[in-house]
């Protein structure tokens, strides 16, 4: 079986959505697929783990991409995988024939797709979000249980859950704003860690191609707290599962503390961000750092404060991130996958 992946990352969108699209593919090839991305030069620039794989640059305008895909793989694919804000039904449909499933990635329910299945792991998401916006027999897989995590997070679940009912405070955060940061909200966070007096060490994780690394490096030197800066982490799991506490963005990591049990202070640095920060609060598994800009260091400063000998408080968030996700979605969505064809097989249907 042959999967495609037409995914983009840069340093204005961020790696997620390659990320994610490089677990599920990487969970395919174990099962014996063979996958392929189609993307722009910027995206293993912004994630270098992709440079390792079977990768085809997509250049020139959008709607030129269909035909170029053709004349890449002549012979087609079993699956096209699309995890794109800016591709939609348009884009699909004129996929149809030379692939023979597609499968739609998606967190904004914003645009109609002509796909077989579509995976959108937002918390609360509910299926009737996607009416008239998928085909009546497409499969909708909503929620955070098929969130597109790496098996390391569920592997190390039980232990980092377990560790988290011995600590009473914070002895560690971890700092993660994204892989590139472009606005430098790390900065915001480093200062309300330095404002706020307390002795934690401090884990601040960034991707190679964030352009404010040299900027924090000169920060992280005058700081009285122990920190930490991790370029291009290869077990974000152990970071996750070591630390008492989180400061990161509200995109898909989002998932991956919540899997751990890793309390949160969540920031929304873009506005697709929004309900996914809005859903993890109310599900008691974070705390909202509500901005504007400006306050960002002494909201920071506040919580952190606050939390510094919660333990109790601590342990109240740790629970309610681990009911929002146990780390199997990969599992569930390779399940269905694996029935021949999405739109005729109940059995796939009934996963």
């Amino acid at each position: 079986m042959h999967a495609v992946f037409r995914v983009d990352g840069s340093p204005a969108l961020g790696g997620g959505h390659v990320m994610r699209c490089l677990t599920l593919a990487r969970a395919l090839t174990s099962r014996g697929w063979t996958c392929a991305f189609a993307t722009t030069a910027a995206s293993p620039q912004t994630v270098p783990s992709l440079a390792r794989e079977d990768l085809r640059l997509i250049e020139g305008d959008a709607g030129e991409e269909p035909e170029t895909m053709r004349r890449l793989w002549p012979t087609g694919t079993d699956l096209l995988v699309v995890d794109h804000y800016e591709r939609d039904r348009t884009f699909e449909s004129r996929c149809r024939g030379w692939a023979r499933r597609i499968l739609a990635i998606d967190d904004l329910a914003d645009r109609v797709h002509d796909c077989d299945l579509l995976v959108d792991q937002t918390l609360g998401r509910r299926a009737d979000d996607y009416a008239g916006l998928v085909p009546e027999d497409c499969r909708l897989l909503t929620g955070a249980d098929y969130a597109l995590l790496r098996p390391e997070f569920s592997a190390v679940r039980d232990e980092s859950l377990s560790r988290r009912n011995e600590r009473t405070g914070l002895g560690r955060i971890l700092v993660n704003l994204g892989a590139t940061d472009a606005e430098n909200h790390s900065l915001d966070v480093l200062r309300a860690v330095q404002e706020s007096g307390i002795s934690a060490a401090v884990d601040l994780v960034l991707g190679a191609a964030a352009p404010h690394i040299g900027t924090l490096e000169g920060i992280i030197a005058n700081m009285p707290q122990r920190v930490r800066l991790h370029v291009e982490v290869d077990d974000m799991a152990s970071l996750m599962a070591a630390a008492d506490l989180a400061i990161g963005a509200a995109g898909t990591a989002t998932w991956e503390r919540c899997c751990l049990g890793l309390p949160s202070l969540v920031l929304v640095i873009a506005e697709n961000q929004r309900r996914i920060a809005e859903a993890v609060v109310a599900a008691g598994a974070a705390r909202l750092i509500p901005g504007p800009r400006p306050k960002l260091t002494g909201q920071i400063k506040a919580a952190l404060q606050d939390l510094a000998d919660d333990g109790a408080a601590l342990k109240d968030l740790s629970q309610g991130a681990a009911q929002v996700c146990d780390g199997l979605g990969v599992q569930r969505i390779e399940r269905l996958l694996a029935a021949a064809d999405l739109k005729h097989d109940s059995a796939a249907r009934q996963v």
